[in-house]
Formats: C-alpha cells, structure tokens, sequence
C-alpha cells in the first residue's frame, strides 16, 4: 500500500516514520522548502517519549518547573527535579525527522477526481492523509490568533511561565530559547489587543515578531474519518495551546490502526487523547458560551497545583475532573 502524507510537520513526519520498514510505503509531501516554520514556543510535555524519542541535538532545555499567572499575579510556582517536558528546536528536531523517511519538500499537492497531483504532475497513492495543520483551516471557526517576540530576555532555561486572565478568552507564554526567551499570546480577541496585552511581558531586545493561528476547536469531527491527523484533524489542547506532543500521538493511533487494518475513527475515540482532547475544548466552548472565564479561575485559584499540572498535560481521570470542577465538566 502507498500512502500519501500531505504535510511535514510533526504529524506527518511522525506518522511517515512509525510506517518506515512495514508493508506500508509513506511519502510526505510538504509544500514549502523546509520543515518546522510555522512558528510556535517549541515546548513538548513529557510523555512524547512513549511514542518518539526526541534528538539530543533538538532539546534545548529540559522543563523542571511551571509559573502559572492570572492577571499577571502568579498563583503557582511548581518546581522539582523530575522533569515535566522539553523545548525542543523544532525545525531541527523535524528535519533530524525527515531525514529518516521519504520527505518532498517543495511539493504543492492537489487532489482531484480521485486522483493526485504532486506539482502538477500525477502520483500513485492508494491512501491520502492530511496532516496539513491550520493551514487547512478556512474562516475562524477552528482557531485563534496568535502572536509572538523572540527576545534576548534571559529566564530561568528550566521554567516556563503561563499566564491566563480573567478578561481574556486565551493565555500568554515565556518561554526559554536558546539565546534568550519566546514571548507570545493568543486569545479570542484582535491582534491589534494581543499586542496590547503582551507589552506588559515583553522584555529585553526583540529579535523578531511573528505570528500563527493555533487550533482551539478540539476534534474536529467531521475530519474524524481516516483522512486527517494532528492540528488539522484538531488534536491541539485548546486550554494550553500544546500541539507537537498530541498530534505525534494521533499520528501513532493511524499507523497503528493501518497496520492492523483497524478503523481509525474507532480507535481514536476510543482513546484517552480524544477524550482528553474534548475535555480541553469543553472548558473553552463553555467559557465562550458564558462570555468569561470564570471555570478556568476557578481551576487556577483552588485546585491544587499537581491537579493543575495533570489537567494541562492531558493525563487526567474523570475523578480528577470532578475534584477541579465538579458535574458541570462530565
């Protein structure tokens, strides 16, 4: 069998390299000339290590220790030895990636009549998978603005700071970097107040200024039938805004699930990503609906911090979700 992965993110490529050496022949097709440009804050939750090992050469710092804020006040400093996840430089751990699988970069790829067209010209595949992530998105329905400085600001390479706020339908980040720190924000609001916002945080020179949409919706389910994975297929945690760690997942679930010749629909719902997933967009539809946020403060504000620290990384049970926010959640 021949699939075609449209897309070399992290999902794609992932997906490409849990198929290399099976009786699946993966090619990813990424239509621009390198891998890894789509800006993010590059963090990584533990846990990925289950599913793929992250280069030495790719982990820029290792994360020891959270700083939670709300309205710029911090709640929760949580700090230890063990460590909760990585930043990893993403373009250089995805082309480190690319190098194991068979990678077309510069491939502008069109389907049409049940047939497929790499760069206008006709490729074989018997199976296309989208893993096209937000640019796959149309309209606003699916994602949020967001942007973000690459500073020189030094901060502590162990720690990363979220902030939420009681106004805002979204959260900010400091995230370490290898020269300095990543500053940004996304939110259900303008760019023009996502600056505004963010002009407390900034500090130090800024290098750079770039901006994205993040996927905020949780699952898609009209994409949830075998031709979708990651960020397109919705596998963002809408509450942190993480996306490399549960699209690599969604990813294992395909290979899995083409390798046994499984439904793939079946088998994602069946698992606690999806789950998990859902939760995440429950809490922002249900802040959306009431017009603020008071659920998330809540959760900042009385739970105690491990608690806290499940939620954000997806690794949660329904007890859980009744200590933080009793029955409205379930």
């Amino acid at each position: 069998m021949k699939i075609a992965i449209i897309g070399g993110g992290p999902a794609g490529l992932s997906l490409a390299y849990f198929l290399k050496g099976t009786k699946i022949e993966a090619t990813v097709y990424e239509n621009l000339n390198d891998v890894g440009l789509k800006p993010c804050a590059w963090g990584v939750l533990r846990g990925i290590e289950e599913y793929i090992q992250i280069p030495k050469e790719a982990i820029i710092s290792e994360i020891k220790g959270f700083k939670i804020y709300l309205d710029n006040k911090l709640v929760f400093d949580i700090k230890g030895r063990e460590i909760l996840g990585y930043i990893v430089h993403k373009p250089r751990f995805l082309r480190i990636l690319g190098e194991k699988v068979d990678l077309r970069l510069n491939s502008k790829v069109v389907e049409k009549d049940g047939k497929l067209f790499v760069n206008e010209k006709e490729e074989e595949a018997d199976r296309v998978i989208y893993a096209t992530g937000h640019y796959s998105f149309k309209g606003e329905d699916y994602a949020i603005p967001a942007i973000q400085y690459i500073t020189d600001y030094k901060i502590d390479p162990e720690t990363v700071e979220m902030y939420f706020y009681s106004d805002l339908l979204g959260y900010a980040w400091i995230f370490p970097e290898e020269d300095g720190s990543k500053i940004g924000i996304g939110g259900y609001a303008s760019i023009d107040l996502l600056k505004e916002r963010l002009k407390g945080l900034v500090k130090g020179k800024i290098k750079s200024f770039h901006g994205a949409k993040v996927a905020d919706y949780g699952v898609i389910e009209e994409r949830l039938n075998g031709k979708y994975i990651g960020e397109a297929l919705g596998t963002v945690y809408a509450v942190t805004g993480e996306g490399i760690r549960p699209s690599i997942m969604s990813s294992k679930i395909m290979a899995e699930s083409l390798l046994k010749g499984k439904d793939f629909t079946k088998e994602f719902k069946k698992s606690k990503l999806y789950w998990t997933l859902q939760v995440h967009a429950k809490v922002i539809k249900d802040a959306k609906k009431k017009g603020d946020v008071k659920g998330l403060e809540k959760v900042l504000m009385k739970t105690p911090p491990e608690l806290v620290l499940k939620f954000a990384m997806g690794d949660f049970s329904k007890l859980d979700l009744l200590k933080i926010f009793g029955r409205a959640i379930l």
